[in-house]
């Protein structure tokens, strides 16, 4: 039995229903968070790494015995002249920067930052350069530009400066620390003894000659904001960013504590000196304190670690570049001394509420803000961090644009696409009025022919019926 056309319609219209629910449940789900992809804005970005983003200090005290030398340039000597020494006292603080890699207190630092052996060069590098200064001037400008030319690949000078290293006498103490963002200390003295104390996990002494200028420390905290480190290369052209501690922009005692973050592109991508490696070149701006600070894409994943800049020399004729070792070499040395890093929940739960945040979804930010927050080390995250976030939600919510369900999505949707959207739903419904007007049409007249063939059906039967009665009317006539 076909049924009628009126309650054909009610189903169609009923599944017609069901689906655009169903496609808007699905369209739902399709825009959850796929935050490790997303590109950050700038400001986003900021506020995903700064809290990540250390001050260290190594403070080295004790005494050195320098040893005065004599050099023969031309002949590649270096003699040491007899009771001729250099007594020097040592009371200095090298300061550089870091970034957390692991939340339970783990971070990531160039080994110039907190290696003895950087105090070393630096106290034996005035006796070195006075014995290469005093032999130069005696030579001719023929002897000094050969000199030159062959001191790149062969640096005699880095032979000097290690053989004054070698026979100094060192009597020294370091102390390693990572100072407290919420400290109110002011000189770097009193900044240090304030804070965490540090613990050096790996180190490379030897960072001048194989160019793996990397490090681990540890403090003894745990919760802390971990960035995401990743494997891989920027392209020439791509966006880089760095954050970290330029002396050149302390300007006062009170800034001591004010991470700096700068952009650029990759420049171009050197060979290490063995070609082991390559080296992100940037033209994004470091100076003396930048070392050891992360360079990050624009997801916020740690792809190298700022290493050195553009010398002196070249700096004065107008150029000036950042240089960064791939975070590989980070990865490699922690490995080695079985630490495994990790992103911490700060930036786990901030992506995800970023990602809900983009999209006006404010109950969700909301929650995922909170618990990046309250799980996260309240020294590092403070608890204001995230206020603007907060507080634009807000606004958004007193005034209706929130998009917390789906009927707000839909409203959304409807506001952003505007006059397009409701004019191809019309057209849609227009078609959907004709197919079901033409769809009833044809039902009408299959049921109006399914009646006219019933009638004659009956009155076949019924012809049928008279046509065996007069059959059995004959027969019985000729028994």
């Amino acid at each position: 039995m076909i049924s009628s056309p009126a309650s054909f319609f009610s189903r169609r219209l009923l599944v017609f229903v069901a689906a655009f629910f169903i496609f808007v449940g699905i369209g739902g789900n399709a825009s959850l968070p796929v935050y490790a992809e997303q590109a950050l804005s700038q400001e986003a970005l900021v506020d995903l790494v700064k809290s990540s983003i250390v001050r260290i200090v190594q403070h080295v005290s004790g005494t050195a015995r320098i040893p005065h030398i004599k050099v023969d340039i031309q002949r590649r000597l270096v003699a040491i002249l007899p009771d001729k020494w250099s007594e020097v006292p040592v009371d200095e603080y090298l300061v550089g920067s870091g970034f957390i890699i692991h939340p339970d207190g783990y971070i990531a630092t160039n080994s110039h930052v907190v290696s003895e052996e950087t105090v070393r060069e630096t106290l034996a590098s005035d006796n070195a350069l006075a014995g290469l200064y005093e032999n130069a001037l005696t030579l001719s400008d023929v002897d000094m530009q050969s000199f030159l030319k062959t001191e790149s690949e062969n640096s005699f000078s880095k032979k000097v400066l290690q053989f004054v290293i070698d026979q100094s006498v060192f009597d020294l103490t370091n102390e390693v620390a990572v100072l407290r963002p919420d400290s109110l200390q002011k000189s770097i003295p009193d900044l240090s003894k304030e804070g965490f104390p540090a613990t050096v996990v790996s180190v490379n002494d030897h960072f001048s000659e194989d160019e793996k200028d990397v490090a681990l420390i540890k403090i003894d905290e745990s919760g802390l904001p971990a960035l995401a480190l990743g494997g891989g290369t920027l392209a020439v052209g791509k966006k880089a960013f760095i954050f970290g501690f330029p002396a050149t922009a302390e300007l006062n005692s009170n800034t001591s504590l004010e991470a700096t973050f700068t952009q650029g592109v990759v420049s171009s991508i050197k060979q290490s000196l063995v070609k082991n490696f390559k080296i992100f070149q940037t033209d994004a701006k470091v100076s003396e304190g930048s070392s050891g600070g992360p360079l990050f894409n624009e997801q916020g994943v740690v792809v190298g670690i700022v290493t050195f800049q553009t010398d002196e020399m070249d700096r004065s004729q107008g150029d000036n570049f950042a240089f960064a070792l791939p975070i590989d070499l980070v990865q490699e040395m922690a490995g080695q001394a079985g630490i495994f890093p990790f992103e911490g929940t700060y930036g786990e739960n901030f992506k995800q509420g970023f990602q809900y945040f983009s999209q006006k979804q404010c109950v969700k930010a909301g929650d995922a803000f909170h618990r990046a927050i309250s799980k996260s080390n309240p020294v590092f995250v403070a608890e204001d961090m995230l206020y603007t976030y907060f507080r634009q939600c807000d606004d958004l919510q007193k005034t209706g644009m929130a998009l917390d369900t789906r009927l707000d999505e839909l409203k959304g949707l409807v506001s952003m696409l505007g006059k397009p959207l409701l004019s191809f739903i019309g057209i849609i419904l227009l078609f959907f009025v004709i197919f079901s007007v033409a769809l009833y049409w044809v039902l009408r007249q299959v049921r109006r022919e399914e009646q006219e063939i019933l009638v004659l059906k009956t009155r076949l039967h019924t012809s049928e019926d008279l046509l065996k009665k007069y059959e059995d009317i004959s027969e019985g006539k000729e028994k």
